[in-house]
């Protein structure tokens, strides 16, 4: 099942761009451009100017997030470390928590993921290698009830590939994610895993409310 749905999603393309900065991808023109589909009612794409003076003001990690059906975009600074977990938040405090580059809970978006038992599928995408596990994932809805959602995830590593993105750069490998459940509506997960073993991009499914998230780290 996951070939198929990698070739849909065309993971095949190259995730470098050309910039005009000597030093600086622009996110929204590599990874975005191989996952989403551009045109009428895409989001306005942050600019490398804005990406610039957002990494000029802090030596902090910082994060691009799109979140697609909001057409929203967004730059995150870490804010707060709580081994292994890191949270990134926006000016207006929105939160996104993440897990060696996961993400793993949000808030302030709105039926918001509240958390997750990651560690299968996390060992797994970080491994790059072929199996399948369990993933858990909570969220919050319109009525204040948590609603626990039980996947079944195929995993499987695809080719190598040479990232910039921001101050980012180093060969990583592709890996999709396919995930099925009973209980909720089937996603595919994309992540880009760098040498060490994190997760340097991805396109992350957060649930029905908010849905797919484009998430790319700008500085580690």
């Amino acid at each position: 099942m996951i070939k198929p749905l990698a070739l849909v999603l065309g993971l095949g393309a190259a995730l470098s761009a050309c910039s005009n900065e000597p030093y600086f991808t622009n996110p929204v023109t590599n990874l975005y451009d191989v996952l989403f589909k551009s045109g009428e009612g895409a989001p306005a794409p942050i600019t490398q100017q804005q990406i610039v003076q957002t990494l000029s003001a802090t030596e902090l990690p910082v994060a691009f997030l799109n979140i697609e059906k909001r057409k929203s975009q967004s730059l995150l600074v870490r804010i707060e470390q709580n081994p292994p977990y890191d949270t990134f938040a926006t000016s207006t405090r929105q939160a996104v928590t993440m897990r060696h580059g996961m993400i793993t809970g949000t808030r302030g978006l709105g039926g918001d993921l509240m958390s997750t038992d990651e560690g299968p599928l996390l060992a797994q995408v970080r491994s790059r290698q072929t199996g399948h596990v369990t993933h858990i994932q909570r969220f919050l809805t319109p009525e204040d009830v948590t609603e626990v959602i039980t996947y079944r995830c195929g995993v499987e590593a695809d080719k190598p590939v040479n990232v910039e993105m921001g101050l980012v750069r180093g060969t990583a490998v592709e890996v999709i994610a396919a995930c099925e459940s009973p209980e909720g509506p089937p996603f595919v997960d994309y992540y880009v895993v760098g040498q060490g073993g994190d997760i340097v991009a991805s396109r992350q499914w957060l649930g029905s409310e908010i849905g797919y998230v484009a998430m790319h780290m700008l500085r580690r």
